[in-house]
Order: C-alpha cells, then structure tokens, then sequence
C-alpha cells in the first residue's frame, strides 16, 4: 500500500523526472567519506574479510614494536603507547603486548577517557608435540563523563596447553579465572575454551586451511561467550584456474549491566538490570579465479551469501511495567552479493573493469513478553518495523593507465553507482534512490629527466530522489567540477611541487520554490600550493609548505545558471624552515603562518565579517636509525588574533617514536 500519491524512481523500468533540472547536494567531509567507502567496497578482496580471533596459536611471527605518540593541539592532550614483545629462550617463549589511549580535553568541564590493555603469556615447549604456558590479561576503560557504561575492568589469569600432533595442526585448550567490572558490579568465574588451527593441509588436490575457536566466560549472573570458525578451501582446477571456497561462523555473547528503573528495582530487589546482546553471522562465498587467460587478461568471480542475527534479552522483566519499553527486539539480515573483476596487463594499457551488486534485506522484530497489553506490544512492534529496510545496489567501476609514449601516461577511472532504499513500514518515508557517477582523467608528461607536468579533470555527479512527497522536499543534484594542473620538479640541490586548482560545487533542490528552508546554492574555490626544497649545504636545506584558498559561497539560479555571492573566504598557510643534518639527526627552525578571513556581500562590495590570526615559531627534531628507530619531534607556539579580542598565545606539541626491536 502506497501511503501517499506523489512518488518516483531513478532508472529501473521507472519514470525519471527532473530531466529539465538535476540536482545536487553539497560535498561535506561526511560524504566523501561515504565515497570513498562505496568505492572500497567494489575493490575488497577476500584477505580484507578475514576475521584473525586465534588468541593462543601464532600463524604469524608478530613483530618487537614500542610505540608511542603525544599529541596536544589546542585544548586537547591525547596519549597513545603501544608495546609488542616477543622472545624465544631456548624452550621458553614470552610474549607481551601493551596498548594504552588516554584523551584529555582542558574546558569548563574538564573531561578525561583512559583505555588500557595489557597482557603476557609464557609457555615452556616439552616437546614439539605439546608446550604448556600461562596467559596474564587486563583490561581498563575510564571516562570521567558520566553515561551508563563509564567505568569497566577485566581480568584474567589463563592456563593453557599447545599441541602439535602434526606440523599443520595445532590445538590448544585453556582454562582459567576472571573477574569483571562493570558500574560498580564485580563478577568472578571460571574462563575456559579452546582455539584450533588447520594450515594448508593437501587432502586429494584440496588445500584446507581452518581456524577454530571456543570461549566461555561463567561470570555469574553473567556469561559471555564466544564461537568461531573459519573454514577455507582451495582447489586448482587446472593451470592458473583455482576455487576458493570459504565459510566463517562468527557468535558473540555479552552481557553487561545497565541502571534498572525503579518498579523493576523494586520487585526483583536489584539496582542494575543485565542485558544479553548476542551477534551471530554465517558467510558463505565461492571464488573462481582465472589467471592469465590469453596471457593478458585475469577474471575473477565471487558470489557471496551473509546472514545475520542480533538478538537482545533483558534478564528481569516485569508485567507491572507497562509500557512498550519492556519488550526485547531481534534484528534478521540477508545480504547477498556477486562480484566480477577483469584486469587487462599489457605494454601499452593496464585496466580493470569491476562489477558488483548486492542485495541486503534488514527486519527488525519484537518479542512479545506474556502479561503485557497487546496495545503495548502493537506500538512497540510498530515502532521497530520502521526501521526495516531493503538496499538494493548495483555498481560499476573501470579504471586503467595508457602507456602514450615513453614521456606520456594517461590515467583515469570512473564509477556508476545506483542504490535503492526501500522502507516497508508506510509510517518510513526515507525511500529513495541515489545515483552516483564519478569521473577523473590525468595526464602525466615527462618534459625532461627532472620535470614533470600533469593535468587532471575530475567531475562527480550525485541524484537523489525520495520516494515519497513527506521527503521530497530533500530531491536534490550535485554536480562537481574540479580542474587542476601543475608540475613535479626534482632536481640534485631542488626540487618543488606546485599545483593549481578549481573547482565548482553546484546543487539544486527541486522544490525550493516550495520550501524556503531549501535553497539551491553554489560552491566555488581557488586553490594553490606548493612543496619546495633547497639543498644549501651538505648538510643544510631550506623547506617550504603552503597553499592559499580563495572560496565563494553564493544563491544559485541553476534555469538562469546565476549566482549571487554570499560569503567569502580567503584562507593562506605557510610553513617555511631551514633543516640541520647531523648524523641521524635533523634539527629544522622555522615559523608557521595561518590566515583565515571571511567577508560578507553588501551588493557586489566584501565586507570583512572575521579574522583568525596565527603566527609563531615552529621547531622540529628528527632522529632515525635504519628501520628501527625512529623519532620524530615537532612544536610550535602561536601567537592568535580573531577579530577585536585580546590576543592570546598557545603552544602545541607532537612526539611520536617507534622502535622495532
């Protein structure tokens, strides 16, 4: 039943309206992070699925790595360390791991988040048959916000065994205690499981490679658990033809306490109530491989078939509380997927041509809970069936490089991207669908053995339509058009690299004669910049980096293709430095400069509306030893000016350092 009379779809068999004027929406940094995602999701591979939940059993030899990292800009302090150590000794073998995030924010409310993970185990081999070891874990999460989940702890002390009753086979059982923390609950129980491991095991032409693990944690009243299998198969069928089967199992369980309300408190005698959330995912995928096919061609084909539970319990529950707030929900998803890649490898072009479709279909179910009103139990079902949806996406992607001439490349891609969104619920108007094309061209020209020169065009254009005249009101195009040119010079004692850009953002609403709150509007922008390094000495160079950005924000008349200026920006930052080489060493002094100024239109005229002055000495401190060391230190102290306020002054640090052992 359709809900209301004004509907209509992008493509499929459907009437497209808006011929006349497609609109656009803005590009914030929210959706060219959702670009980015869509393209990475035509471009994933099987190795970027894989789930790595083996604890006791190593299939890798990890690396001897301290970190750490301190950061402060502005009123923000932010920590991180991290620390893997792995050491044989003769028989014994100890491994620790470390990693500690802690975020300060300085501000009327001071507010601190701190999370710490520690653990070692050390294992003594008997035999190569069995080893027998002992594994230490802690775990501490602190925000000094206050919300429902500030405050939790766990540890645990884990005996454990690793057998090897084949060079491909390992199993490793364990048991041990735990104790966990959780708003002031504490909870103490037995841990115990098992993890298993099959590696590349031939069977009658079949590589067989399995991961397995088991985990229960019996913190009474609470439990949780965790189940995983990963089972993977690869058969050569003939030369350069292989078929990779996979399927993982995945369940999780946890239980964690929140504030119980006060007529639940009082019939059970509780303070917090306990909440079970349990996750269960099966994934099924087939990938048949065919590598170098008339020598230059590779095809690639993957089917892929998901589907998923997140099932919630609350422990005490009762009828005295009516409302639709004492019901559990459920969540089923489906999703299926195709992929078909080809990549074509020659002298003059390389090239891969992607295509991807997938279907994904969400329902989100109450369950009812006996004593309670039918009403209550409608409203709540009601209100979780508004979330149900079916996604529909199809998606094609050609990108390549053409080899012109020994001095000329020609790189481009581009993507097709069709999504629809369906609601089933008639009380959900977000049904909708959105088409996303994407274009980018560049040419590369080597004009001398130090100098090149490129040319890129770039053009996306995004069309949303919603369905359903609640929502139409948010139709929209955005069309972008960026080009930008410059060159790559790289010289013995110079070197630089400058670039030169513009770029149109244009959306258009489709009923913004309708809806004032609606405005079409234009987004235009200038940009340069430049990267230049002299070498003036042995050891002895001059750094330069910085860009200027000139922006125009304006009223757009796409029938007319006019605009009316608004605001306008005028952006500059410079970092010039001279760099000290000493040894290992590298000493850099230097200022930074930062500019922002907005102006406002009174008719044709700019009118100054804010400034933001920054300037400072800037002083860094490098230090690197092959692969192993390296250390990096950078600070700089501002002197701020905005507007007609009393300046200020600010100092700001970065320390990062990374050790490989």
């Amino acid at each position: 039943m359709i809900p209301k009379k004004f509907y209509h779809r992008i493509l499929d068999q459907r009437v497209l309206i808006y011929s006349k004027k497609l609109l656009p929406k803005s590009f914030g940094k929210l959706k060219i992070l959702i670009l980015i995602l869509i393209f990475s999701a035509i471009t994933k591979t099987y190795g970027q699925r894989q789930i790595d939940s083996l604890n006791l059993i190593q299939t890798n030899m990890p690396l001897n790595l301290l970190s750490t990292n301190f950061d402060k800009q502005l009123n923000i302090y932010s920590l991180s360390t991290n620390l893997q150590f792995h050491k044989k000794f003769s028989d014994w073998l100890l491994d620790v791991s470390e990693n500690y995030n802690s975020t300060f924010i300085k501000s009327n409310q001071n507010s601190t988040r701190d999370e710490h993970f520690f653990s070692t185990s050390g294992d003594y081999s008997f035999s190569k048959i069995l080893s027998l070891g002992l594994l230490v874990n802690n775990n501490i999460y602190s925000d000094s916000r206050q919300f429902e989940i500030n405050q939790a702890s766990s540890s645990s002390l884990i005996a454990f065994g690793e057998i090897k009753p084949e060079q491909k086979i390992v199993i490793a059982p364990f048991a041990g205690y735990t104790n966990n923390r959780q708003i002031g609950e504490v909870d103490y129980g037995p841990v115990y499981g098992g993890e298993g491991y099959l590696n590349n095991f031939d069977f009658s032409n079949f590589i067989v490679s399995t991961q397995l693990k088991f985990k229960n944690e019996d913190i009474s009243p609470r439990k949780n658990i965790l189940r995983y299998m990963n089972f993977l198969v690869t058969n050569e069928l003939e030369k350069n033809v292989f078929n990779i089967i996979n399927y993982q199992f995945f369940q999780n369980r946890k239980d964690f306490y929140f504030t119980a309300d006060s007529i639940t408190s009082a019939v059970f005698d509780i303070i917090n109530n306990i909440q079970s959330r349990t996750e269960t995912t099966n994934v099924l995928q087939d990938q048949l491989n065919y590598n170098q096919f008339l020598e230059i061609f590779a095809q690639s084909l993957l089917g892929r078939v998901t589907w998923r539970t997140i099932d919630r319990d609350t422990r005490y529950r009762t009828p005295l509380l009516a409302s639709s707030s004492i019901f559990d929900t459920k969540v089923n998803e489906l999703k299926l997927e195709f992929e078909s890649t080809t990549n074509y490898n020659s002298k003059v072009f390389n090239g891969a041509l992607k295509f991807n479709y997938s279907e994904r279909d969400e329902r989100h179910i109450t369950k009812n809970f006996p004593g309670i009103s039918d009403v209550f139990y409608q409203e709540r079902s009601d209100m979780e069936s508004r979330n149900d949806n079916i996604a529909k996406r199809i998606s094609l992607s050609l990108l390549g490089n053409v080899n012109l001439s020994p001095g000329d490349q020609l790189f481009f891609s581009f993507l097709q991207n069709k999504l629809r969104y369906d609601t089933p619920s008639p009380e959900n108007f977000d049904d909708r669908d959105e088409l996303l094309s994407i274009l980018r061209i560049k040419y590369i020209k080597t004009l001398t053995p130090f100098f090149d020169a490129f040319l890129s065009l770039e053009g996306t254009f995004n069309h949303i339509v919603y369905i359903y005249s609640e929502s139409s009101s948010n139709n929209n195009i955005n069309r972008i058009i960026k080009l930008e040119s410059g060159g790559n010079y790289y010289g013995k004692y110079f070197s630089s690299y400058n670039s030169f850009s513009v770029m149109a953002n244009y959306t258009v609403y489709d009923f913004e004669d309708l809806n004032p709150n609606y405005r079409s509007f234009s987004f235009r922008q200038f940009s340069a910049s430049d990267s230049t390094r002299i070498i003036l000495s042995y050891n002895l160079s001059f750094e330069h980096d910085g860009y200027v950005k000139l922006t125009e924000q304006g009223d757009l008349k796409w029938a007319s293709f006019s605009t009316h200026p608004t605001r306008y920006l005028e952006e500059i930052f410079s970092e010039p430095k001279f760099t000290l080489n000493y040894y290992r060493f590298n000493f850099s002094l230097g200022a930074r400069f930062f500019s922002l100024s907005t102006f406002n239109y009174q008719g044709l005229l700019k009118v100054l509306d804010s400034r933001y002055l920054s300037i400072g000495p800037l002083t860094e401190v490098s230090f690197s030893i092959k692969k192993s060391l390296t250390f990096f230190l950078t600070g700089w102290y501002e002197f701020i000016s905005a507007d007609n306020n009393t300046a200020r002054q600010q100092a700001n640090l970065n320390l990062n350092m990374n050790w490989n052992f």
